[in-house]
């Protein structure tokens, strides 16, 4: 499932696509509890009778309706689902409704939206404490904004190459080195393309290539020392030719398509024309249903450095005008926090998980356990509103340069210049 930015909806991200809205609610024990104790004794919280309402999607409601059950049983407060796709669209209207008293308790959003929500001043910081350490790095530096923690993470989603163990055992040790093998699978066994990179031939899919591109030292946003993005870019000069040379190089040899759209992608890769495909977890449901056997492995290097994916990281954030707000602070701080809660979370959704427990526990999915430890090493996506200036130049100047439209340097300077004119 689809998780990337919906504050930029011209992203080439995952689109979340099977979410309805609707209402049900859950809700065990008696309303008459005045106060109750958090699950691990952090503290009491005086919720009482009352009721929360989450915004959440239908594969993730399960795994809340166990957390809400236990929740419910130890306050008294009861748990209302609001079942709603997660897009522009929504994080639109949460913005307008949550000053109005309108909006959900609790939201569960990807963390690019972070920085629309915080600027707009509709979500509430959240005090982890100790907790704050069980989650990997790179999800607890996506929740922040501005040195302030602002959600609860528990999923952290990021591509990675998968290949078809049918077809090939090689491991690439680089990028050159994949193309080196797909390029004789294709001469000896036949098959159509070296690997699958899903594109936009409209509007390019920075997300996909960004793992190559840091491998040339090419991110795309400065970082402080605590990980947090500033708008200043950081993918131009030098590191940022030699990725648009290589791009060129890919796009010349047929290697780098434009027109191979993510469903063109993934079915070359189902259907056994290719070996190799860089593409994220959300995909894994469609190769188990068809027996495929895979094995998930780091995206190789192009460059020096090592190549690092984007990360989507799925959180949970505190309606800032809750009706209920010392409940919602007491689910998501107390007990969305538990290692039980995030692998409830993990077993609902197939999401690699954010909680460093619950990646410990993944022995038996040997496929999603790769991509959670993948996913540690991720970038996760900006955040900050500058992000909304880059996405349309970055993938109008790949496909320029992919399908030969220029020198790879200049568009790529050109590229740069325009963003820096538009943040």
């Amino acid at each position: 499932m689809k998780s990337l930015s919906t504050l930029f909806p011209e992203c080439p991200s995952r689109l979340l696509t099977r979410r309805r809205l609707f209402g049900a609610a859950v809700g065990l024990g008696a309303l008459g509890a005045l106060s109750a104790c958090s699950p691990t004794g952090q503290g009491v919280t005086p919720a009482g009778p009352g009721k929360l309402k989450i915004q959440a999607g239908d594969d993730e409601i399960p795994g809340l309706t166990k957390i809400a059950e236990r929740f419910t049983k130890s306050t008294g407060v009861t748990v209302e689902f609001i079942e709603r796709e997660i897009n522009a669209q929504t994080i639109s209207d949460f913005i307008a409704q949550a000053p109005m008293g309108q909006g959900v308790d609790i939201l569960i959003s990807p963390h690019d939206n972070l920085g629309q929500l915080a600027t707009n001043g509709v979500v509430a910081s959240v005090e982890m404490g100790d907790r704050e350490e069980g989650f990997t790095e790179n999800a607890r530096s996506a929740v922040k904004y501005d040195g302030v923690n602002y959600a609860v993470p528990y999923a952290v989603e990021c591509v990675a190459l998968v290949r078809n163990d049918d077809l090939t055992d090689a491991t690439p040790t680089s990028f050159d080195d994949l193309r080196r093998i797909g390029h004789r699978l294709m001469e000896r066994e036949g098959l159509s393309y070296p690997f699958a990179i899903p594109q936009s031939a409209t509007s390019g899919d920075p997300y996909h290539l960004y793992a190559i591109q840091t491998s040339f030292g090419a991110e795309v946003f400065k970082r402080t020392g605590a990980g947090e993005y500033l708008p200043e870019l950081t993918m131009g000069g030098k590191s940022g030719a030699e990725f648009a040379r290589y791009l060129a190089d890919l796009g010349e040899s047929g290697d780098l398509r434009t027109s191979m759209s993510p469903d063109i992608a993934t079915q070359a890769f189902s259907s056994g024309e290719t070996a190799f495909l860089i593409g994220g977890p959300w995909l894994l449901p469609v190769f188990e249903e068809a027996g495929m056997n895979c094995t998930v492995l780091p995206v190789p290097a192009a460059g020096e450095e090592e190549a690092r994916p984007f990360a989507g990281v799925q959180a949970f954030f505190v309606n800032a005008f809750a009706q209920n707000p010392v409940a919602a602070q007491d689910f998501v701080t107390n007990w969305l926090t538990l290692d039980e809660s995030q692998t409830d979370m993990y077993e609902s959704t197939g999401r690699p998980p954010a909680s460093n427990a619950t990646i410990a526990r993944m022995e038996g999915d040997p496929l999603r356990s790769a991509y959670a430890q993948i996913a540690k090493d991720a970038l996760p996506m900006p955040a900050i509103p500058a992000m909304g200036a880059v996405w349309s130049f970055w993938g109008t100047a790949e496909n320029a340069i992919v399908d030969g439209r220029g020198e790879p340097a200049q568009v790529w300077e050109d590229m740069i210049k325009n963003i820096e004119g538009q943040i």
